[in-house]
């Protein structure tokens, strides 16, 4: 196998698990703290995937038509990508704290969000441009 490959397998799997985690943590909120959830976090997630398609984009317009030297585009994209995470990492947990969720929910919410953080460093670092 290819480490592209590898860096696959391994992203999915540690976006696997995080996810499990997830929705272990979210099944032991009592039916307010998971209502609240959902409305803390719904209007976010739209503009969140705005600016990642927006990135996405700006990424694939640039090597398209060779704004920046592709290497320089992939190490933007990347960092990027790893700065979006971070910030909507910190901006939901802020968002947990504020709203008094359990303390056992936010360490999953950081450990689920550490493992995908990991996963996605794992995958940029075996893949070559």
């Amino acid at each position: 196998m290819d480490d592209f490959m590898i860096a696959i397998v391994l992203l999915l799997v540690t976006t696997f698990i995080s996810r499990t985690i997830s929705e272990k943590a979210t099944k032991k909120l009592d039916q307010i703290k998971k209502a609240e959830l959902i409305d803390l976090f719904s209007n976010g997630r739209i503009y969140a995937f705005g600016i990642l398609i927006g990135i996405v984009v700006l990424f694939f317009l640039s090597t398209k038509f060779n704004l920046l030297d592709p290497l320089i585009a992939y190490i933007i994209y990347i960092v990027s990508i790893l700065v979006f995470l971070i910030v909507t990492s910190i901006i939901s947990y802020r968002k947990l704290k504020a709203n008094d969720f359990p303390g056992t929910y936010i360490k999953s919410y950081l450990l689920s969000t550490s493992l995908r953080f990991i996963g996605f460093v794992i995958f940029f670092t075996m893949i070559k441009y």
